[in-house]
């Protein structure tokens, strides 16, 4: 039993410790969160999470995407923290942002090190929280949640959808926008928008729109229509 939970651990780049820290995959960018408590967990089956993790894979064999993720057998882990964290000047030297089209919500911090998607923000999260890939970015978290919410089933493939929905044992929800008023979903909403504890607020802290207000963000939108390819007209 012991073994299988240590490949679980490992195979979901994951390590258990009593600080949580977001890592690229060669080890030359790290962020550490300021609240080690993961807020959320979701399964995402949208197509631009497909697209934000086909770009990082072009980049480099060691970011593909998870076979799973690739066979549309299940959408990408996104974990959901405080946004407050410390990050060395070598580290936030690393970082590049993008958006994947001009009009895009999501803003996504990238390692130049290694293509590692290290984590994101959205404005509905109002500032108070990020997102991070985990099946890119390597996590080390005081805690692991299982999945609270899957989201999006209205861009996977119907058949792979119906499976997802067979095996799913959280809310799962087909057509997130037009279902904003779910009991799921306003659960989400209150916990991605609850303001950082003012005990996370270290000295030197940062959040994501600070570390990101003097890029430049660019724009990448390669593998657009490979990441919508099975999705249902």
């Amino acid at each position: 039993m012991k073994d299988h939970v240590f490949r679980h651990v490992k195979k979901a780049n994951i390590v258990m410790h009593k600080k949580s820290k977001l890592e690229c995959r060669c080890g030359a960018c790290t962020i550490t969160l300021c609240d080690p408590t993961m807020r959320l967990r979701l399964e995402c089956l949208c197509c631009d999470c497909r697209q934000r993790g086909l770009i990082s894979a072009s980049k480099r064999p060691t970011n593909a995407l998870p076979l799973e993720v690739a066979r549309y057998e299940r959408g990408i882990d996104d974990y959901y923290f405080s946004n407050a964290f410390l990050i060395d000047d070598a580290s936030r030297n690393l970082l590049k942002f993008s958006k994947l089209r001009e009009d895009a919500f999501n803003t996504t911090a990238m390692s130049a090190c290694c293509d590692t998607l290290m984590c994101g923000t959205h404005p509905v999260y109002e500032g108070a929280s990020i997102s991070v890939n985990a099946d890119n970015c390597q996590v080390t978290t005081a805690s692991i949640l299982k999945t609270d919410l899957i989201l999006f089933g209205c861009d996977f493939p119907a058949d792979k959808y119906a499976a997802v929905q067979k095996r799913a044992d959280a809310p799962i929800l087909y057509s997130v926008y037009d279902e904003m008023d779910h009991d799921a979903m306003v659960s989400f909403m209150e916990i991605v928008t609850k303001p950082v504890a003012d005990k996370y607020k270290v000295a030197g802290y940062i959040t994501f729109e600070e570390l990101s207000a003097d890029k430049v963000v660019a724009i990448d939108n390669s593998f657009f229509k490979e990441s919508r390819a099975a999705k249902p007209n």
